[in-house]
């Protein structure tokens, strides 16, 4: 009589279970993302393929909008996921967001995500700086290699740079160098170069062959190629700054298993591979491919960047930099 009895409770058991388990996959989502409608579309059609019993609220905003409603709204906030946003801004509510493990955790490159042994978000795509080289302009044997080259007098009116007091990219560049080298190395440049107002003057001059060499984001040297341009891309040598935008987990929002299902997804190789095609960004998985023609993150030497101290100091810089150059 025994038998009977503990074959209904192994079945009831396993009812349990299963009913657990898709009661993890069922119920809702909210994402807040900074992301561009297109990729965050593609990302959550991708989640709802694993995941089809979550209903996904996907909520569309500027960074700036996003972090004033996580703050109002704390501590329960209607969201659960923030998306595509700079690291720098996740800092400043770190406290509002959720830590969390995510099962790629091993995956994701120490400096592409929180520093804390249960993270608070991970790296989500970057905007990489790089050198623009016109190669009807410079042999091979000519290109600069490192930051340190463009200090070199023979490339003396050939570099194209924007002026760091007016673009946020430009500033990037002259931080990672005076980190790297120093002030007086950032003013040897800058002797070097010639400077335009606008950042997106740098690939366009460089493209039609007005500068041999420009300093800007790699996603501009990849729609110059994309286009037929003359110009490839090189990294410099001593290294790169590790700049990008990342996604968290809300804390105190109203579905946090749901939340952590997504942070799993998110930080998969899978992923990262749809907003490379979605928007050809650069992202954080050393294994994803680069955007279009350049080259995956493996080959890029990275350094840290301070994004704190970059802010601190960037009025001081900027006009130091200024007074001796200009």
């Amino acid at each position: 009589m025994r038998k009977p009895f503990v074959v209904l409770a192994i079945t009831l058991l396993t009812l349990v279970l299963v009913g657990g388990a898709a009661l993890a996959q069922t119920g809702s989502l909210a994402i807040w993302s900074a992301a561009s409608e297109e990729e965050a579309q593609a990302l959550v059609a991708e989640f709802k393929k694993l995941y089809p019993g979550i209903a996904v609220d996907l909520i569309r905003a500027g960074s700036g909008e996003l972090l004033t409603r996580m703050q109002a709204e704390a501590p329960r906030p209607g969201g659960d996921i923030i998306l595509g946003i700079a690291k720098e801004s996740l800092d400043a509510v770190y406290d509002l967001l959720e830590p969390y493990k995510a099962a790629n955790h091993d995956e994701i490159p120490e400096n592409l995500r929180d520093s804390a042994d249960v993270p608070r978000y991970y790296g989500y795509s970057m905007p990489l700086q790089a050198f623009m080289v016109n190669t009807d302009l410079l042999a091979p044997e000519d290109y600069p290699k490192t930051w340190k080259d463009l200090a070199d007098p023979k490339y003396k009116g050939e570099i194209i740079l924007a002026n760091p007091a007016l673009s946020g990219s430009a500033y990037a560049q002259l931080f990672m160098m005076y980190e790297l080298y120093g002030f007086d190395f950032c003013v040897e440049v800058g002797k070097n170069a010639i400077f335009t107002a606008s950042s997106t003057m740098v690939p366009e001059a460089v493209a039609r062959g007005e500068y041999a060499i420009g300093v800007t984001g790699e996603g501009n040297i990849a729609l110059a190629i994309n286009d037929g341009a003359p110009v490839i891309a090189i990294y410099p040598e001593d290294g790169t700054g590790a700049r990008f935008d990342g996604s968290g987990i809300l804390k105190g929002g109203p579905n946090p298993e749901n939340a952590k299902l997504f942070m799993d997804f998110l930080t998969s190789l899978d992923a990262y591979r749809i907003i490379v095609e979605t928007r050809q960004r650069r992202v954080v998985h050393p294994d994803a491919p680069g955007p279009g023609p350049l080259p995956p993150l493996s080959e890029v030497v990275l350094i840290d960047y301070d994004d704190a101290k970059a802010a601190e100091i960037r009025e001081d810089l900027t006009m130091r930099f200024s007074d001796a150059v200009f």
